[in-house]
């Protein structure tokens, strides 16, 4: 069974980002309107942009009409399903598909002095300004959006009066003292910086991490035109959001305008039903965290949930709301309670809970809880996912052995399956990482060791990495044959070749080979040979070989030997027999009984099984000829 996927919003100080994927094969394209009720500013903050926890009034909007209304991105690339659209021409520009290099209406107005601070050193145009008050019923107020622009990316400039469209999202009001008028602050800043998002900051060289590339309206664009919006390039959802306090009352300027020009269209897109204050956050983390942090594995680890408040001066209670396909305190313990209560003082309460292993393989098993939060200052609803998994046997492949070049260096990997994650490498190294990167002098076996966030230990592997030595010496003996005998050439090897080659140097009898062994079917004169090894790192070695033809092969025949052991005639030989292996030799006595047998004779019997005498013969030759006779064994002559 398994753990936590995590689908809400996690609250921090600045802008974040929500995750999300778009697909540039969406099936709708954006479309908009300012009809009625849609061309009101009261209307647009309070039935479209406002969420949970936020009373708003005093409603302006300063711009013409034409600038802001009402988007439907649902199905889009866009990554926002509906909400606010404010731009600083038409919105009717703003739908795709991306077919035009410069979408553009100028109204004619001045741009805004807090727009020129964050466009800096270029001034602003055609300002479209949208304001109001409100009061949050908790300590964080946050919402969503996205930044587009047809000027992307042809119109990117940091030069002194160049193009650089942006926004920005002010906020004054108790504690806040800012740069920007009224000591407001801009909360629409690029994640994890105090950069406001604008054109030249945000882009596909600058933070590209969270830029759409839509194309360039002409087919020559870095990217395929988008189907769905107009604009060059646009921002992935954006979180701006900052700490305020619970009943006191702010304001907020949303506003955007061109930047160095009053020319082509830029836009921002507020989310519906965003712009909410919250007071209790909640993070879920599970132990082992890594690729896992949404797995919680059966008999491992823990999943924890954290409520994390920052009013503390009263009792907050969080209702939770269970669902899915496990059985609360049986397939993980302990139960969860049915609410959450902060006493007095406390501003963080955590639920840890272990699955359950059962040895009953089902998959992925689902809670889904919802928290609901009903204070005065904590208001709101937070939707989280667990997710319990069976824990799978644990597996470790490594790389095959190899051969390497003195000098050289290769790397070594595991590879790692099952278990749960994250998993620990132990190389005989010392090394901890996946994979290692060797450079051995002599052949060496390396060996890796495999454990994961469960403790579960895998089967050792083993790589042994041959180190070729940079050296070969062949050799080949010289032969002597006779003419239209078969010779066989073997080249001897001290070392580790990868390649051969025979050749022909002077001589008769050609041969071109790339074998270790090369046979000569019949040989018709004395030639001599040329072999040529070579191993994978370049080492290489040459050897010569002669084969002389004998101008007498024939067979001579002795009839009397004496092995006496005086050194001479010892032994019954045949003259030029070496040039017929494998000939077979027979004894027998008078009365045809075997006394002797050898199927390879190589001229060394001394008959010493034999008494002196006289004895009949037969000598098979390989070539097919026989050759029978008699012989004398005398011992004492």
């Amino acid at each position: 069974m398994s753990a936590k996927k995590l689908s809400f919003s996690i609250l921090l100080s600045g802008c974040i980002v929500t995750a999300q994927f778009f697909s540039t094969n969406a099936n709708a394209q954006i479309s908009v309107t300012n009809n009625a009720p849609y061309n009101t500013a009261a209307y647009l903050i309070q039935n479209v942009l406002l969420g949970t926890g936020i009373n708003a009034s005093n409603f302006t909007y300063n711009g013409i009409p034409i600038a802001i209304g009402f988007f439907n991105g649902v199905g889009t690339n866009l990554g926002l399903d509906s909400g606010i659209i404010m731009t600083c021409g038409d919105i009717n520009l703003a739908p795709g598909p991306n077919n035009n290099t410069s979408a553009a209406l100028t109204s004619g107005l001045p741009g805004d002095p807090d727009l020129d601070s964050i466009m800096q050193p270029t001034l602003s145009f055609d300002a479209s300004i949208l304001e109001f008050d409100f009061i949050p019923m908790a300590d964080t107020v946050k919402f969503r959006y996205v930044f587009g622009s047809d000027e992307y990316m042809e119109w990117v400039s940091t030069v002194p009066g160049g193009i650089n469209d942006g926004f920005g999202f002010f906020l004054s009001g108790p504690g806040i003292l800012g740069p920007y008028s009224n000591n407001a602050v801009n909360i629409a800043l690029i994640p994890t910086t105090t950069l406001p998002v604008t054109m030249f900051n945000l882009n596909l060289n600058s933070y590209g991490m969270y830029y759409f590339d839509n194309g360039d309206g002409a087919g020559t664009g870095t990217a395929p035109d988008g189907p769905d919006v107009q604009y060059d390039g646009f921002t992935v959802p954006l979180t701006a959001q900052y700490p305020v306090t619970c009943g006191l009352t702010y304001h907020i300027k949303l506003a955007i305008g061109d930047g160095g020009d009053d020319w082509i269209d830029s836009g921002v897109f507020l989310e519906a039903g965003s712009f909410s204050a919250t007071g209790v956050n909640v993070q879920a983390n599970i132990s082992y965290g890594g690729p896992n942090d949404s797995t919680l594995f059966e008999g491992c680890g823990q999943a924890c949930l954290m409520f994390i408040r920052s009013n503390t001066i009263t009792t907050d209670t969080v209702q939770l709301i269970l669902s899915g396909n496990v059985t609360n305190g049986v397939d993980f313990i302990p139960a969860i309670p049915s609410q959450v209560i902060f006493p007095i003082g406390v501003d963080t309460v955590t639920i840890c809970i272990t699955a359950v292993e059962d040895f009953i393989l089902e998959g992925l098993d689902t809670l889904n809880i919802v928290a609901v939060t009903t204070g005065i200052c904590t208001q709101g609803t937070t939707n989280v996912t667990l997710y319990v998994g069976d824990k799978t046997p644990l597996t470790l492949f490594a790389s095959n052995d190899t051969a390497i070049c003195p000098g050289d260096q290769i790397f070594l990997t595991g590879v790692a399956g099952g278990g749960v994650q994250p998993y620990n490498y132990s190389w005989s190294t010392g090394s901890t990482q996946p994979s290692i990167a060797v450079t051995p002098t002599v052949t060496t076996t390396y060996t890796v060791w495999l454990t994961d966030s469960c403790s579960s230990i895998s089967t050792p592997q083993t790589i042994t990495v041959n180190v070729i030595p940079n050296f070969l010496t062949v050799s080949s003996p010289d032969i002597s044959v006779c003419v239209g005998e078969e010779v066989q050439l073997i080249a001897t090897v001290l070392g580790t070749p990868s390649g051969y080659s025979w050749t022909t140097i002077t001589g008769p009898d050609v041969v071109n080979a790339n074998t270790q062994t090369v046979t000569v079917n019949s040989v018709t004169g004395t030639t001599t040979y040329l072999v040529t090894v070579i191993n994978m790192c370049g080492a290489l070695d040459t050897q010569t070989v002669l084969v002389t033809v004998e101008q007498d092969c024939e067979i001579s025949i002795p009839n009397v030997f004496t092995p006496n052991g005086d050194g001479k005639n010892d032994v019954f030989a045949f003259e030029n027999l070496e040039h017929y292996p494998d000939s077979r030799f027979l004894v027998y006595n008078r009365w045809g009984s075997l006394m002797y047998e050898s199927p390879n004779y190589l001229n060394d019997w001394n008959g010493k099984e034999l008494s002196d005498g006289t004895y009949y013969f037969v000598l098979y030759l390989s070539d097919g000829r026989t050759f029978p006779g008699f012989l004398t064994l005398l011992r004492n002559n």
